[in-house]
């Protein structure tokens, strides 16, 4: 899981700043979409444990 995490993660960065550059809110907008891609990776973790 950890490793989904991670490459997510990555995903999400290398998009980020491929789209924004070094734009202010790049930043903002990494942190934004982490989470959202966290909540739901944990989202379906809790469904398989079901």
């Amino acid at each position: 899981m950890l490793i989904l995490v991670w490459i997510v993660v990555c995903v999400i960065f290398y998009l980020v700043q491929k789209v924004l550059g070094n734009s202010g809110h790049a930043l903002e907008l990494f942190a934004l979409l982490t989470a959202i891609a966290l909540f739901f990776i944990d989202r379906l973790s809790r469904k398989e444990k079901k």
